[in-house]
């Protein structure tokens, strides 16, 4: 069983990555199947083989999907169309830890399969310990430095936005409709919404809805929700006294410093300072 619990774990995590990219459980079926299959077939392998160690089967699985899963570090935070605003930074550190917890894996599996390939050896096995402690110390350097740069890195590049089709008059009126709709509502003050579940309310697909906005104002999904909080909490901070966690909370911020750090972006103050300025309409 040990075995096969190593070799579920880099499938079971892909796949939960995975689930919060697709809008609906069914594009979700043709991936369970292939990874399960793929699971099965590599698990009948480990027991056939006698002369080949399970380590290496296990080695060779986790690479495959250490790969797969550091590709999501890519995606822009509108593709995780289940994730609300507030919580992407919670899931990139999930992605992260997933990503530190495979690479130590590898290093691991990497060790145990030496050893095996080494054994009787005294040199070859001094040399392996020192090396793999070398390897375990490049990962946590790897997981330290590295990964957090590569998280702030822009998703596509400035060829991205050279690529970026021009908005049309269908993009136009779902984001007037879109506007409309979270003027009338207030669906924004909700901490937990989801691009899957505006969409839902509007009726449309939620690539759709992303692509609007995406054409339409140059910016994803979650900064244009973003938007409208900020510009919400600018009305309550001038027409209001209540305190400035309470605007935060009403406005649809869970956290202080994302809070401050939105606010400034998009009004070049801090919540106190625009307070205090009591700017005109």
């Amino acid at each position: 069983m040990q075995p096969l619990i190593a070799l579920l774990l880099g499938p079971s995590a892909y796949l939960g990555f995975l689930a919060l990219t697709q809008e609906r459980w069914q594009a979700l079926q043709r991936p369970l199947a292939i990874n399960a299959a793929v699971v099965v077939i590599a698990q009948l392998a480990i027991l056939a083989s006698d002369s080949v160690s399970a380590d290496i089967f296990v080695l060779g699985f986790n690479i495959v999907y250490l790969v797969r899963i550091s590709a999501f570090l890519r995606l822009d935070p509108d593709e995780f169309v289940h994730v609300p605003a507030q919580a992407m930074p919670v899931m990139r550190s999930a992605l992260y830890a997933t990503i530190a917890l495979l690479g130590l894996m590898v290093v691991a599996d990497f060790s145990i399969g030496a050893a095996i390939l080494f054994a009787g050896d005294g040199q070859a096995m001094q040399m392996l310990s020192g090396a793999a402690g070398i390897m375990a110390a490049f990962c946590f350097a790897v997981a330290l430095i590295v990964a957090p740069q590569v998280l702030r890195m822009p998703v596509s590049g400035v060829a991205h936005e050279q690529q970026q089709p021009t908005a049309s008059e269908d993009d136009r009126w779902l984001l007037a409709a879109l506007d409309a709709m979270l003027d009338e509502t207030r669906l924004f003050s909700d901490n937990n919404l989801t691009l899957v579940r505006v969409a839902r309310r509007m009726g449309v697909p939620a690539r759709q809805v992303s692509n609007a906005v995406n054409r339409c104002t140059e910016d994803n999904f979650s900064r244009y929700m973003n938007g409208f909080r900020i510009r919400h909490a600018q009305k309550l901070l001038r027409d209001t006294d209540l305190p400035v966690t309470e605007i935060m909370l009403e406005a649809g911020f869970v956290s202080k410093s994302s809070f401050n750090g939105e606010f400034r972006r998009i009004a070049g103050l801090t919540p106190s300072q625009y307070r205090a300025q009591k700017p005109e309409v």
